[in-house]
């Protein structure tokens, strides 16, 4: 048998110390390039932008959580038209933010819509 011969007699390969280090850092260096592409998969996230929410209402009074329901307010209006956005109570905060109505108490999404609604004035 050749001294350089790494085989064993039952057919094996004999992986020595220094070949285990380098391929265990060729791997590692591969999955470390690798990760920014799994990431996303792993973290629950993309680079598709959330959909914003505007439902905690933990910070509100009973009474003002009560008004939110009894105008019926919804995230998603179900009409095109009136909404939020257009609505002459609303406050917007900013882009993709949750702005704020001077009827109905707590965050108020864009695009949501209440029985309150009023045509936004001029």
């Amino acid at each position: 048998m050749n001294k350089n011969d790494t085989r064993k007699v039952d057919g094996s390969r004999k992986v020595g110390r220094r070949a285990l280090l380098r391929d265990s850092a060729v791997v590692g260096t591969a999955a470390i390039g690798a990760a920014p592409l799994f990431l996303p998969l792993l973290t629950g996230c993309s680079k598709e932008e959330k959909e914003l929410q505007c439902t905690d209402v933990s910070s509100l009074s009973g009474a003002d959580r009560d008004l939110r329901q009894t105008l019926k307010y919804v995230d998603k209006s179900p009409e095109s038209d009136k909404n939020c956005e257009n609505c002459n109570f609303f406050k917007p905060a900013g882009k993709d933010k949750c702005g704020s109505c001077t009827l109905v108490k707590g965050p108020i999404h864009p695009m949501g819509h209440c029985t309150s609604w009023a045509a936004k004035q001029g």
